[in-house]
C-alpha cells in the first residue's frame, strides 16, 4: 500500500520507518531496445540476445544501469506520494552504485526508506535511500540516494540548493 501524505514536510514522521515496497516489476528486451534508442550504449551485452544466451552468464542480455536509474523516478510514486505540491525537482542521486548486472526480464523490486526531511525557505528537501532488489534475494542490484525538491504552489521559480 503506497504512503500517502499531503505535503513533503509530512514525510518527517516517516523518517527511519518501514515503508511498503514497490510492485514487482521486470525490464522486458523490448524496453531495453526502445533505451538503447535514446542512449546509444548499443554494447552488445544490451542488445544481443543470441549472443548473450552463449556467452553470458544466465544467458539473457544485460539491462543498462541508466535504464534501471530511469526507472527509480516511477517505481519510488509506488512508495511514496506527496500529494500538494507545485513541482518536485530531482537535484540528485548521490552514491550511486551498481552492485550487480540485472538481466532482462528478471523480477525486481524497489525497497526504499526516507532518511531526511529538511525544510527550506522555498522547497522541502527529502533524501531517500533506495535499494533496487532481485526479488527472491536480498542483495541489491543498485543503491542510490536520491534528493528531491518540493516546491510549494505559492513558488514561482526553482532554486537549487
Amino acid at each position: 500500500m503506497t504512503l500517502r501524505v499531503a505535503g513533503a514536510a509530512d514525510l518527517a514522521e516517516h523518517v527511519g520507518a518501514v515503508l511498503p515496497a514497490s510492485d514487482a516489476f521486470a525490464v522486458s528486451q523490448d524496453e531495453i531496445d526502445r533505451f538503447i534508442a535514446l542512449s546509444g550504449d548499443a554494447q552488445w551485452i544490451h542488445v544481443d540476445p543470441v549472443r548473450a544466451a552463449a556467452e553470458l552468464p544466465g544467458g539473457r542480455t544485460i539491462v543498462p544501469g541508466n535504464l534501471l536509474v530511469a526507472l527509480l523516478p516511477r517505481r519510488l510514486q509506488q512508495i511514496y506520494v506527496v500529494t500538494q505540491f507545485a513541482r518536485c525537482v530531482t537535484a540528485g542521486y548521490g552514491e550511486l552504485r551498481f552492485r550487480r548486472p540485472v538481466m532482462a526480464d528478471t523480477q525486481l523490486v524497489l525497497r526504499a526508506d526516507i532518511v531526511a526531511v529538511t525544510p527550506a525557505r522555498q522547497f522541502v528537501r527529502v533524501e531517500t535511500r533506495c535499494r533496487l532488489i532481485v526479488q527472491g534475494t536480498d542483495q541489491p542490484a543498485l543503491t542510490a540516494l536520491v534528493t528531491d525538491l518540493y516546491y510549494g504552489a505559492d513558488d514561482a521559480s526553482p532554486r537549487l540548493a
